[in-house]
């Protein structure tokens, strides 16, 4: 038997209107080998329809971050 461990670098964002969190985003980025793990979650579907639009620009610009994290880790 052998301890085999991994670090990882997590990611916590939310897309908010009015102070109101409508969707949460987080991503668990692997240092070394392996694939990054991204997920959105709505927390308001009723805010998620009305302003869908801004929701989405959010989670790509966190996705963005991932992308930028992944590539410090890989340029190192």
């Amino acid at each position: 038997m052998a301890l085999v461990t991994r670090q990882t670098v997590s990611l916590n964002g939310d897309s908010r209107v009015n102070d109101q969190i409508i969707a949460t985003f987080s991503a668990r980025i692997p240092q070394g080998s392996g694939n990054s793990n991204v997920s959105m979650d709505i927390t308001n579907q009723q805010l998620y329809e009305l302003n869908k639009i801004e929701v989405r620009k959010d989670q790509a610009e966190f996705q963005a971050k991932v992308y930028e994290i992944e590539d410090s880790l890989t340029a190192g």
